[in-house]
This record gives structure tokens, C-alpha cells and sequence, in this order.
């Protein structure tokens, strides 16, 4: 019986006319089964896809599908059961399959057509929940649909795709944004579900739409309420993703492309610094830190941001042909944001570590490169390296609620390790920068460690010796790089000279020979 009733459902999806029937099936007031109606509509859409449906055709199911919406999705005047979710994202999906077939010619107002059915300043938001959530729905859809950079079309469908964008842009994205604005603006009405899927509607829609749409104080002001509305660690669930989802619009924002001057000029607009130190300040990023209470999801938010203007301020540092205006005000934010870029490097959860990583190595990698070309890092940006170094090391030491061999944390134990790989290599660029520094600072770090343990400290543990090992090792990875530790009997090097020093040190403090790891733990 399932083979027949698969080989029913082929036949169903081949023949030409059964699209009719399945319209109507869905369509009608006595529902069937919701089974029975999703396949309904995957049969439709793939007879629009395939193209089976003539330009009259197309505009039957148009007109049949509309008169469907207005019935279930009106508050006002809804007649039954709204459709389950399930069902309401197929329907968005009909409906932008029937967009990408009409939009062009022969239905130019399907955007407004929907926005007919969201909220307005002139409506209860209790009376328009459903008809807004099927717009948002839509407007998500059409961006998978049309806009999605992961999904790799055919060249033909790509150019339609492209010149639907275009249309869209001169048609109806003022009108789209203007919406958005008014969503947002009654966001304590509407509740964070209708908010937080406004938001992340946003942040996909502006990579290809026009910025100026989105970076005005309007929906800006809306953003800044969001993202800051503070909770005292009292918020649950939709209130702060929905939080998380305005912090994202800003990291969007930032990452669209554009001219290094207009880059620049945007982040100072937006006054990010202070919104990131206000959003740092937070309860659930300062005071619960360090507690079950902090908030790792808004702090990955928070760190993606920094991770992107950072990544930009550098990119901009990193251009010749760059405006002494333009190059000093990079210069500056470079300096505000350094301190939550160490912030959230030195997080205590590697993911939010992780976050980072990427700005900070592009940032030290410009450093190396001025330090080549000029001989040294520039006044302006010597003072950074020191403290970066710092933070890098301190994220080699295993953290405080690790244990040692214990089998139940292997998974822990393979992404701290993929984690110490990135980090070598940030030291080695720092290395490569100002190798004096980097050997002074390491040859610091493990001698205090050494020391500590021939002096008998109690403040010493594994995961300290376990972190002078590691440098030690590294430090001796700089130590032979030119054929080994020793030439003609005296170093090779100053890293190797450095090297030899301290693993004496190691040796004298004894500990070698009379305690082991397992032990000490």
C-alpha cells in the first residue's frame, strides 16, 4: 500500500491538470487533513516551478490564493482555525514562487498586496497577529528565495534573480522599510515574536538593499531601544533573542560593503563604541560574569559585532590610498574598541573567544607588516601588542573548572586544543612582529611559574605548569628554527639562549623528579 501510495503522489506531481485540483483542495472551507493540504501545496509549487502554469493559469492561482489569505489571515474578518505553522510557511512559500513568476508583469502590488494584511497605526495589533506573521513569513521567504549567497543557481535564474532585486529596490524597499519602521515602533504591542522576526528580516535584507533605507534615525532609534533594553537578568526566551536580534541588525550593518571613508563614517555615526560599552556594562555581561547567570549568547551577539568593526577599522588602516581624515578617525575607534576586543578574546567561554580571532589576527598581521616595512610598529600601536601577547597566553592556560584526564572531557579537551593551534598562531605573529617583546614576555610568564614551584607557593597548580610547559615548548619551536639550540657550542640565538635559561630553571625547581601531574591533581 505505501508503493501504490507513493506511486499515486508521482503521478499526482507529473500530470499537468493536478494542480487545479490541489488548489481547490486547500483552498476549501472544509479543511482536510494537514497532510492532505501540505502536500496540496508542494504539488502547486512544483507545477509553478516547472513552469506547467500559462500566464492566465498563473493568475488564477494568484487570485485563488489571495482570496484564501484575506479570508484566514484578516483578524478582522477571519473565518476558522488560523493555519499551522507548518502550513503557514508553505503558503509563504506558494506565494513566492508565484512571486518570482509575477512580480515583474502581473502582479507588481504583491508587497503591497501583503502589507495590506500587517499591522498599521491604525489597527489593534490583537486583530492583524496573523496577517502580520504571514508578511514577515513572505518577506523571509522571498530572500531565501531570490537573495540567499549560499544557494547556487543556475546563470539564467541568478540574472532573473538579480533584475527582481533591482525591481524590488525601485518599487516597493522604501515602502518595505517603512513597514519594518512601523513593526518596530510598536514592538511593546506587537510582543517579541513579531519583533525579533522583523529584525532578523532586516539584517537579511540589507545586504542587498539600500543602507540608507535601514541607517536612518528613525529605525536606528528603534535599534538602540532594543538592543538596550536591560533586564537585570530577569528576561527569558523571545525578550532576549529578540535583543540579540538588534545587535545583529548593527553587525549587518556594519559588514555591508562600501567606501572606507563611508565605512569609517558609518561606525562613528552609529556611535558603536558606546553602544557595545553600554551593551558590555549589562547585567548579564558584568555582573553575572563568571556565574550560571552570564548570558554566553548575547556575549557571541556582542563579540560578532566587535568582531566585524574591527575587522573593518583594519582593513582600513590597511589601504594606502586611504585620507589622512579618514585613517586618523580609523586610528581612534581602532583605540576605543581594543579594549572590548580584549575583553571578549579573554572570555572564559572559547566560543566567545573564538568570535574575535579573526579580527585580532588581521589586526596583528597589520602590525607585522608595519613593523617590516618601517622597521618597527608604529608609536600609535606598540602600546597594543603588549597586552594582546598577554591575553593570548592567558588563553593557553586550561581554565579553572577543567580536570586533568578525566574521559568524560575528551570532547572538551579536542576543541581546547584546536583552540591552543589558533593561538600559536597568533603568537607566532606577534613573534614575527617584535620578537624582543615576545621573548621577554614568555621567558617572564614561565620563569614566574618555576619560580613559584621551587619556592613551594600553594598558588601554583597543574594547568600553571601545564602553561609554562606549553610556552616552554613554543619558545624552543623559536629557539631552533635556525638548525638547533647551539652553534659552535654557544646559542644560536637569543630565543635559543633564552631557552637553555629556562629550562635550567625547570630543572631546579625540582618538581620534575618528585610529583607528577596525576599526583598534584
Amino acid at each position: 500500500m505505501k508503493a501504490q501510495a507513493f506511486e499515486f503522489l508521482s503521478q499526482l506531481r507529473a500530470n499537468p491538470s493536478a494542480w487545479q485540483i490541489c488548489l481547490s483542495l486547500f483552498t476549501r472551507e472544509a479543511r482536510p487533513t494537514e497532510v492532505v493540504r501540505h502536500v496540496s501545496l508542494e504539488v502547486i509549487n512544483n507545477a509553478i516551478q516547472q513552469q506547467q502554469l500559462d500566464g492566465q493559469n498563473l493568475l488564477y492561482a494568484r487570485d485563488t490564493l489571495v482570496q484564501y489569505v484575506r479570508r484566514t489571515y484578516n483578524g478582522a474578518t477571519a473565518q476558522g482555525d488560523l493555519d499551522t505553522p507548518g502550513i503557514q510557511n508553505k503558503v509563504a512559500q506558494t506565494l513566492t514562487f508565484l512571486f518570482t513568476a509575477l512580480y515583474t508583469s502581473g502582479w507588481e502590488t504583491f508587497f503591497d498586496d501583503l502589507r495590506e494584511l500587517a499591522v498599521n497605526e491604525s489597527q489593534s495589533a490583537s486583530t492583524t497577529f496573523p496577517g502580520t506573521l504571514l508578511y514577515l513569513r513572505v518577506l523571509s521567504t522571498v530572500h531565501d528565495e531570490i537573495a540567499d549567497v549560499l544557494v547556487n543557481n543556475h546563470p539564467d535564474k541568478q540574472k532573473k534573480y538579480q533584475d527582481l532585486k533591482d525591481l524590488i529596490r525601485v518599487r516597493d524597499a522604501a515602502k518595505i522599510a517603512k513597514s519594518w519602521e512601523n513593526l518596530l515602533g510598536r514592538s511593546p504591542q506587537l510582543g517579541n515574536l513579531i519583533t525579533e522576526m522583523c529584525l532578523k528580516i532586516v539584517s537579511r535584507w540589507i545586504s542587498w538593499t539600500e543602507i540608507s533605507l535601514i541607517v536612518n534615525e528613525t529605525i536606528i532609534g528603534h535599534l538602540f531601544r532594543i538592543a538596550g533594553e536591560q533586564d537585570g537578568g530577569t528576561a527569558q526566551g523571545n525578550q532576549l533573542r529578540t535583543r540579540d536580534a538588534a545587535i545583529d541588525v548593527f553587525t549587518e550593518v556594519i559588514a555591508k560593503k562600501m567606501k572606507s571613508n563611508e565605512k569609517i563614517e558609518l561606525i562613528r555615526l552609529l556611535n558603536l563604541d558606546n553602544v557595545v560599552g553600554q551593551l558590555v556594562m549589562s547585567p548579564s555581561l558584568s555582573s553575572a560574569r563568571g556565574t550560571p547567570a552570564y548570558d554566553t549568547d548575547m556575549a557571541e551577539t556582542v563579540a560578532k559585532l566587535v568582531n566585524n568593526v574591527v575587522f573593518d577599522i583594519v582593513k582600513v588602516l590597511d589601504t594606502n590610498n586611504v585620507e589622512n581624515q579618514t585613517r586618523e578617525q580609523a586610528e581612534q575607534l581602532l583605540h576605543a574598541f581594543m579594549p572590548y576586543l580584549l575583553r571578549f578574546f579573554s572570555d572564559e567561554y572559547d566560543e566567545v573567544c573564538s568570535t574575535v580571532i579573526t579580527a585580532l589576527t588581521d589586526l596583528l598581521t597589520l602590525f607585522r607588516k608595519l613593523a617590516r616595512t618601517r622597521g618597527s610598529v608604529p608609536e600609535q600601536f606598540a602600546g597594543m601588542i603588549p597586552p594582546i601577547l598577554d591575553a593570548i597566553v592567558a588563553k593557553m592556560r586550561y581554565d579553572d573548572t577543567s580536570s586533568w584526564g578525566e574521559g568524560d572531557d575528551q570532547t572538551d579537551e579536542a576543541e581546547f586544543q584546536e583552540l591552543r593551534k589558533r593561538l600559536k598562531t597568533l603568537q607566532q605573529i606577534v613573534a614575527a612582529t617584535d620578537e624582543s617583546l615576545y621573548l621577554n614576555t614568555l621567558s617572564r610568564i614561565v620563569e614566574t611559574i618555576f619560580t613559584k614551584l621551587t619556592s613551594g607557593s600553594d598558588t601554583v597548580n597543574w594547568r600553571d605548569l601545564d602553561l609554562a610547559l606549553h610556552e616552554l615548548y613554543l619558545l624552543g619551536e623559536l629557539g631552533v628554527r635556525n638548525g638547533g639550540l647551539y652553534s659552535k657550542k654557544v646559542p644560536s640565538s637569543v630565543a635559543a639562549e633564552r631557552m637553555i635559561q629556562l629550562m635550567s630553571v625547570m630543572v631546579n625547581s625540582g618538581k620534575s623528579s618528585s610529583i607528577s601531574l596525576t599526583d598534584w591533581h
